[in-house]
């Protein structure tokens, strides 16, 4: 780690000493241009380009809070040189970000570096548009940096023995608690791994009824999701598709999602709907849940990691003494694997002038700066992608702070890296995720009899289009 901190400060050190990572932050201005981001609600407009500068369109896909951070962070970059000028443009969401970059390989529409969900790797791949960062790595005698990307996270953007992104904003799937209701059912906030059976007698034992019987809080908020579905079968070790959740040389041709770890998971969701120590909130219900569980509405609900600061401050504003925890992702007992990585990556595109795509790989080094990654994670609830990060007073000072932090990273660190325990790779991973979704809201409202037959379903639709992208492609 001491290697690649001192190999990537070589390249950014003379701009980046004067940075202060010292937290609390203020915003960074062009009166202030050394202060670190803070997470704020108000826009946070961006700092003016510098006469003669190279202008480096960078499009995103994170809004709100986050999305603040992120200009705040391009802002820093930008005050950190002169040379080039990232100017960040907000595309409403992930999903909106890969639609418009499939839309602009016809038009020539697009951005010199571009984030990109885990679910649009293979079809950023397809596009023929990209310089996998492991060929400017190679080329500019920095593969140090790969070394010392967080395992986990490097195998997520690795397809096929290359490196095709850069890791930007990391994150995993959490069951976030109420610690004040847990201590209050007399449930042990700070344990960390809990199997199913162990979470239904918990969401019993969280739900409060008025002396009509009314439920005043659920234990759990339940709402379609496909990533949690997919967190699942890494945390069994379970492939998601075959062969090798399409990380190898061949890419993906069959999912496989309906076996038995899928059906468990299911039924164990459906039997506390059943029993009332569950609200279903629906599709879409993810907004809906996390407001319930700040309000103390409900005592568990899941969500990112990236929530975290999000739903501190959510909880907070509410006043209803609901203490912010996290716990592991609910499982089997006899569950091996770890959970998988979310969030998204930096993709440099081979358009634009020769200027312009240094200027984009030169703000893709210093975005995995640990300097830079630390307060990043720090102001955000992504944990660092390069391990160096560890040593930087401001994500220290952020695992004081915020010991939920240590879950997720525990979370990811938990098995050995495999195909299985790595977010699976293919161009219909985007619909794919509504099947799921359309699957498990059949189930839990009883259009589907059975989480088998639901399941089938799903798979067999996802495996329609999958066959379909491939013959389109030539696979």
């Amino acid at each position: 780690m001491k290697k690649v901190s001192v190999l990537l400060s070589v390249m950014l050190v003379l701009v980046l000493a004067t940075i202060s990572l010292s937290l609390p932050m203020t915003a960074v201005t062009q009166d202030n241009p050394t202060a670190t981001p803070q997470p704020t609600i108000t826009s946070v407009p961006p700092v003016a380009q510098p006469e003669g500068s190279i202008k480096v369109t960078f499009w995103y896909g994170l809004g709100g809070l986050l999305g603040n951070v992120v200009q705040e962070t391009v802002n820093q970059y930008n005050l950190s040189q002169s040379t080039y000028y990232i100017e960040a443009i907000f595309q409403s969401s992930y999903d909106d970000t890969i639609n418009k970059i499939n839309a602009g390989l016809a038009s020539g529409d697009l951005p010199n570096v571009v984030q990109i969900f885990e679910a649009g790797t293979q079809r950023m791949i397809d596009t023929g548009s990209i310089i996998p960062v492991q060929e400017l790595l190679e080329r500019d005698g920095l593969t140090a940096v790969i070394d010392d990307l967080e395992p986990a996270v490097r195998a997520n953007y690795t397809v096929g023995g290359t490196l095709y992104s850069m890791p930007f904003n990391s994150s995993t799937a959490m069951l976030y608690i109420n610690r004040a209701a847990f201590r209050d059912a007399g449930l042990d906030p700070d344990k960390t791994i809990w199997t199913y059976d162990e979470i239904i007698a918990a969401a019993e034992a969280l739900t409060v009824r008025d002396s009509a019987g009314n439920v005043t809080r659920y234990g759990l908020a339940v709402y379609p999701e496909s990533w949690f579905f997919e967190q699942i079968h890494a945390v069994h070790n379970s492939l998601f598709g075959v062969p090798n959740n399409g990380r190898g040389a061949e890419r993906m041709q069959e999912y496989t999602f309906n076996g038995e770890i899928g059906v468990n998971y299911f039924n164990f969701l459906k039997s506390m709907i059943d029993n009332g120590s569950a609200i279903y909130y629906g599709p879409g219900g993810g907004s809906a849940a996390g407001a319930a569980y700040a309000n103390g509405e409900v005592a568990m609900t899941f969500s990112s990691i990236a929530s975290l600061r999000t739903l501190i401050a959510s909880a907070e504003r509410a006043g209803q003494g609901v203490e912010v925890g996290t716990i592991m992702m609910p499982r089997q007992p006899d569950a091996t694997g770890r959970t998988i990585v979310g969030g998204a990556s930096l993709w440099i595109t081979n358009t634009g002038t020769e200027e312009q795509q240094a200027g984009a790989w030169d703000f893709m080094k210093w975005s995995v700066l640990p300097e830079t990654q630390a307060v990043w994670a720090a102001n955000t609830g992504y944990y660092p992608v390069v391990l160096a990060s560890y040593e930087n007073q401001a994500m220290s000072d952020a695992l004081v702070n915020f010991p939920q932090f240590q879950v997720a990273i525990d979370s990811i660190r938990a098995g050995e890296v495999t195909d299985a325990n790595s977010a699976h790779i293919s161009g219909v991973f985007v619909s794919m995720r509504q099947d799921v979704i359309t699957a498990m809201d059949d189930f839990f409202t009883g259009k589907a009899a059975t989480a088998q037959e639901a399941l089938d379903r799903a798979v067999e639709s996802a495996n329609e289009k999958l066959t379909e992208y491939n013959l389109t492609v030539g696979s």
